[in-house]
């Protein structure tokens, strides 16, 4: 069975937050905390960073989440490159944790006592010859760190699966982590999990998976994600930039094309009404219709 990844918005955060034993187990883990799991009481921050730039808004997934009321994570997976929007959400980051502690009625004074920490999960980027780095405020003359409770953990995920699906090699239980959440499918899911979590735990974290991808309405929103994608790419636009031929370009508008017909296809046989398809893909109820028909008759 095919889900809908754990690297959309609306996934990652059920999923995750089903069973806060679990997710609690995976940000000690990702994070290299010294904590036991068993002892740590974990808490789901209200608010999320603003989301006015539309550009951002279609790259990040956060939550916030609160460590025996002293650790502040903000877990953030990223679909476009980290550098673009690094500097800029950073900033938003430790802006909007200042202002949610003095909003639930923390003493400024005592913030100091507290650890602030972004784990930002890269989807994307093949192009790095490390797994994760760290980031710090440190200053390039001084040698010093000038904060040392604020950090930013960034792990990049196809790294990891490149090293356990390509390359064979064996990884530890927090980087088996970052693959689960590129899973493709329930086979692949279940094996990477086995490895994770007890049976009970794998199992509710599975049937979680199965019902989010069952579910109509994050189905539609997924399947409008994607539609909006493919606009957004600029793919031929970008070809005549790069100076490609035309039989190049056309070649890659055949393809998005393709993809269009396959998400409506996709939403057909999963029994949506003509007229949700139309208004979710952004195309005429009789391009709909036409894509239905010419499968119908082809497949007689």
């Amino acid at each position: 069975m095919q889900i809908i990844p754990l690297t959309y918005d609306f996934m990652f955060k059920n999923v995750f937050t089903d069973d806060l034993d679990i997710l609690k187990e995976f940000l000690i883990l990702e994070t290299g905390l010294r904590l036991n799991p068993n002892d740590t009481k974990i808490s789901i921050l209200n608010g999320e960073l603003p989301k006015e730039n539309y550009k951002e808004y279609k790259k990040t997934i956060d939550i916030y989440i609160s460590l025996n009321d002293k650790i502040c994570i903000d877990v953030e997976l990223n679909n476009g490159p980290f550098n673009e929007i690094t500097n800029f959400r950073n900033e938003l980051y430790a802006s909007k944790l200042f202002s949610l502690m003095v909003e639930k009625g923390v003493d400024v004074r005592d913030i100091k006592d507290r650890q602030f920490i972004q784990l930002n999960l890269n989807t994307k980027d093949l192009t790095v010859e490390h797994g994760n780095d760290v980031l710090v405020t440190y200053g390039l003359v001084s040698k010093k760190v000038y904060i040392k409770n604020k950090k930013t953990f960034l792990k990049y995920l196809a790294y990891y699966r490149e090293k356990y699906y390509t390359l064979n090699e064996k990884l530890n239980n927090a980087e088996l982590w970052l693959i689960v959440i590129l899973s493709e499918n329930l086979v692949e899911l279940y094996d990477l999990l086995e490895n994770l979590l007890t049976k009970e735990k794998r199992d509710k974290f599975i049937r979680k998976v199965i019902r989010m991808s069952k579910d109509k309405f994050i189905l539609s929103l997924w399947e409008k994600e994607k539609m909006d994608a493919l606009k957004e790419l600029a793919i031929i636009e970008d070809a005549e930039k790069r100076g490609l031929t035309n039989g190049m370009a056309k070649g890659i508008e055949q393809g998005i094309e393709q993809s269009k017909k396959e998400i409506v296809l996709n939403m057909h046989n999963k029994n949506f009404q003509v007229e949700d398809i139309s208004e979710i893909t952004n195309l005429s109820i009789s391009e709909v219709e036409t894509i239905i028909n010419e499968f119908s008759n082809n497949s007689k």
